[in-house]
């Protein structure tokens, strides 16, 4: 006679078709004696939660349980049997490569247990150790990265890390670019200390890739948001950083459930503007502590360009989407920014009458008065000579461009500026977060108002003056010459702030004579070809003493 777990079990199996062997393997699981939970099960098979807790519920009747582990009780175990079948998946070499150097994954493990949380709104589910050396092993192996340059296009993970702890390459170089500035000083740290070439670059991708890294590299590696809009940009953004669109690759980590092929269509569909080859496709390959969703699993994907994709790339990353998450102000179910009262409100409070106004970003009333410009133009280069004769800028960072917020003062050349941003951001909701935010800014602009739930609810309203020269010590000034030529070179900015000094002193300097202060001064030498815009907040600190040094030792 056929139990009800039985049946439940043979109408599983049914409804899954060819690919039975899902349950089979999540059967064998919790008949093999151990306890285990959905949480287990999840991370074992690959298998999405959702159909992991259908087989749960099927063997309801006949399961015992211990903690929140569960097992087929023993006097039930002959009542089943569940095939020999293993779900469909590609068996790889590298994770047998990976499991062959125990140091290096409990190295990775360590690494991974001291970085900062993962951030929902950002969407981070951390990769386990095994597969951070699995992707290392997969580059490492598969390509000659002997003086090559590897971009990652967001790296919570710590896979750039991971390909230097694998063994790395001779010449190797990688740069990772990130919004989340604790992860950037993370990796930067790490890096630094065991002399391992990984260079940070903060940016909302959203926004563009900094200048130095475009056409840069020739192996891009992106474990992008799972949304359509998510994959796209990140996959154009390293397009955009390829400098050998003939044998540069990409390298992407996808996944989906199971039962969620539409949603895995619609994602490679958004691809497919892009014009890339399909070189190799490995399910299973990536496996996370989370996103049970999608089986706490996904795909890696091998990427290849074609003829037509740099120019697909450039459209694409020309109009990207602003909302990409699943969670928070960025997702793509959020509202939208600012209404109108709202925007005449901030108008109010940040400008004078009668002088020029520009307006940044979007939302802003179409019969206000000023100039305008989008967000990525004014933060990816220096004003077009006719923008520059404003008395005043207002950027509108509302409601989910908020990290970009000193970016915006860096990008700001004008007597006043105005930020309008999210309540809740940490440099706004308590007075250290506004002291640092104050500091990191005050070689070019002086806080004067921080007006929070202003327009309205949720909302901010920071208002700025530029600062004074004579309001600032020598390194100050030097710091604030640099500063209002952000999107420069940093060795340049400051080698023309040095002589500024010293002439305003009535004493001269030459460019030579200034490159050798900054030589001996400098404590990062690679920082000098980076512009400021893109360097993580982290690295202003080191930016200021190095400054200091070169000022005390100036002649005179």
């Amino acid at each position: 006679m056929t139990s009800t777990g039985q049946q439940a079990v043979h109408e599983l199996r049914a409804d899954f078709g060819i690919d039975a062997g899902r349950i089979d393997q999540i059967g064998r699981l919790l008949a093999g004696g151990a306890f285990r939970s959905i949480e287990d099960v999840v991370s074992l098979t690959g298998t999405s939660r959702r159909t992991v807790e259908a087989v749960f519920r099927a063997l309801e009747p006949h399961l015992e349980s211990s903690g929140d582990g569960k097992r087929i009780a023993k006097r039930h175990i002959d009542e089943y049997s569940f095939g020999a079948r293993e779900p469909f998946g590609v068996r790889d070499p590298w994770t047998e490569s990976a499991r062959r150097d125990p140091d290096v994954l409990a190295a990775m493990a360590e690494l991974i247990d001291a970085a900062p949380p993962p951030v929902q709104a950002l969407d981070h589910v951390p990769a386990t150790a095994e597969t951070v050396v699995k992707r290392a092993r997969f580059m490492l192996d598969g390509f000659d990265l002997t003086g090559a340059h590897v971009l990652f296009v967001g790296d919570h993970d710590l896979t750039s890390l991971g390909l230097f702890l694998a063994g790395g390459a001779p010449g190797l170089r990688a740069s990772v670019v990130d919004v989340d500035e604790r992860l950037l000083e993370f990796v930067d740290a790490e890096a630094a200390r065991r002399g391992w070439d990984v260079r940070c670059h903060f940016a909302d991708l959203r926004l563009g890739l900094p200048a130095a890294l475009r056409e840069s590299c020739e192996l891009v590696f992106t474990d992008p948001p799972y949304t359509p809009e998510g994959v796209q940009l990140f996959v154009a953004r390293g397009l955009q950083g390829l400098r050998d669109h003939r044998n540069g690759r990409v390298l992407l980590a996808y996944g989906y459930g199971e039962r969620q092929a539409a949603l895995g269509l619609a994602v490679q569909k958004a691809l497919n503007p892009l014009h890339l080859a399909y070189e190799a496709m490995l399910p299973g390959f990536n496996r996370y502590v989370g996103a049970q969703a999608v089986g706490s699993a996904a795909a890696l994907y091998v990427l290849r360009p074609t003829r037509r994709t740099a120019a697909a790339a450039r459209a694409v990353a020309d109009d990207p989407q602003a909302a990409m998450y699943t969670h928070g102000a960025q997702s793509v179910e959020a509202s939208g920014g600012l209404d109108g009262d709202a925007a005449a409100r901030i108008i109010e409070l940040g400008t004078d009458s009668g002088e020029k106004t520009l307006l940044v970003g979007d939302d802003w009333p179409a019969d206000a008065p000023g100039r305008r410009i989008g967000l990525p133009a004014f933060l990816g280069a220096p004003l077009p000579r006719n923008l520059q004769d404003h008395g005043t800028v207002l950027v509108n960072l509302y409601p989910g461009f908020g990290a970009s917020a000193i970016r915006a003062l860096l990008a700001a050349n004008a007597p006043r500026t105005g930020l309008v941003c999210r309540n809740g951001l940490p440099f706004l909701k308590d007075a250290e977060g506004q002291r640092e935010f104050a500091r990191l800014i005050g070689p070019k602009y002086r806080i004067v108002r921080w007006l929070r739930g202003t327009p309205g609810p949720g909302q901010a309203l920071v208002l700025a003056e530029r600062t004074r020269p004579d309001e600032q010590d020598g390194a100050g000034r030097v710091l604030g010459y640099m500063y209002a030529r952000a999107h420069g070179k940093l060795g340049n900015g400051w080698r023309e702030g040095l002589i500024a000094l010293q002439k305003a002193a009535g004493r001269a300097l030459t460019k030579g004579e200034a490159r050798a202060v900054i030589g001996s001064a400098a404590s990062r030498p690679e920082l000098l070809e980076r512009p400021l815009m893109d360097l993580p907040p982290h690295l202003f600190a080191v930016l200021e003493k190095d400054v200091e040094r070169s000022v005390a030792a100036l002649p005179g």
